[in-house]
């Protein structure tokens, strides 16, 4: 058996994934991604949302993340965090700029694009859990996801400060 058929993705799996081999810094090595793995992944591979509105998730999910907001898998012994103080300063601006785009959106529609981007809830299931049809939920994260583009087109509007 290869090295490839051991760490290779299995037919079950994929049977309900799709996956696509990248290429890696180290030459001739590629690493495989799995393409359909987060809700809002999946929505645009079966064009339930445009290309756009997807890499306008994508950009909200990156700035959580530099805003340090992320949950942690592994624990610290340490009893002070490691970085530079322009890390914390990169870090408090990108939550400075994630509340903004909360207060430029609306908690509502907010909390929709919240929940399905970075907490990987379905549109259906956030419908659900904040009283709205889950039929309609697909739609209103269409809408949700338009607001945050345009809620980023606005962020750093000086006359918004």
């Amino acid at each position: 058996m290869s090295d490839q058929d051991k760490h290779g993705p299995s037919d079950e799996f994929l049977q309900h994934h799709t996956v696509e081999q990248i290429e890696t810094t180290k030459a001739g090595q590629k690493r495989t991604r799995v393409t359909d793995q987060l809700w809002i992944d999946y929505y645009l591979k079966h064009g339930h949302i445009k290309n756009h509105q997807h890499l306008t998730a994508e950009r909200l999910l990156a700035l959580y993340r530099a805003a340090g907001q992320a949950q942690k898998v592994t624990g610290s012994l340490d009893a002070l965090p490691a970085g530079s103080s322009e890390q914390s300063g990169r870090s408090a601006d990108a939550l400075m700029d994630f509340f903004k785009l909360k207060w430029l959106m609306g908690s509502e529609m907010f909390g929709c694009v919240q929940d399905v981007v970075i907490y990987d809830y379905s549109a259906p299931e956030w419908a659900k859990r904040n009283g709205r049809n889950p039929k309609a939920s697909t739609e209103i994260l269409r809408m949700a996801l338009d607001s945050l583009e345009d809620a980023f087109k606005r962020l750093h509007d000086p006359h918004l400060r």
